[in-house]
């Protein structure tokens, strides 16, 4: 019977063993799988990029065959007209947002490795750049860095004191500002 006993609490020590090996090896599966979707993040990224772009392609498809259809079919003995431009709202709309998209995603991509897209020819510069290195783009200057310059201090206008903001006198020389 104490055989018995024995072998019975061998087997359990040996089952719980198992279960906890199993459950480590579980752990690990998770943490590797959810590396593997960390890794596969910017793949998901590059494919909706891709599926934007043929979204983007299908929108002007679109616009061009409903351009087509209001401008280039013929009439049946009617004169042409041009098109309302509100006869293409829909389609301008979609590109456009279709277009933003895309744009967010190559700005954070471009930004992750510290640059920037030129506006005007769309070269890549360092997110510090002032001007285009290509084609001269002026980048437009962030109001907080507006606010980082300091002010000018007054100076006199014959030795070069600093004046109060409100002088009328330079407080060295005497000489009227």
């Amino acid at each position: 019977m104490e055989d018995n006993k024995d072998l019975e609490k061998t087997v359990e020590e040996e089952s719980k063993e198992v279960e906890a090996a199993e459950a480590s090896e579980n752990s690990k599966a998770d943490s590797s799988e959810s590396e593997e979707k960390e890794e596969k993040e910017p793949e998901t990224v590059n494919i909706n990029k891709e599926e934007l772009k043929k979204q983007l392609t299908e929108a002007y498809t679109d616009l061009g065959e409903k351009f087509y259809k209001e401008v280039c079919q013929p009439l049946s003995g009617r004169p042409r007209e041009l098109p309302r431009p509100s006869l293409f709202t829909d389609q301008v709309a979609k590109i456009k947002s279709i277009k933003e998209k895309i744009d967010t995603i190559v700005s954070a991509e471009l930004a992750a490795k510290g640059l920037k897209a030129c506006p005007d020819c769309e070269n890549e510069v360092v997110l510090a750049s002032k001007f285009c290195n290509m084609c001269g783009y002026r980048f437009p200057v962030k109001n907080d860095e507006k606010k980082m310059r300091p002010t000018p201090i007054p100076r006199c206008k014959q030795c070069g004191a600093n004046l109060e903001p409100d002088s009328v006198f330079c407080p060295d020389c005497g000489k009227r500002q």
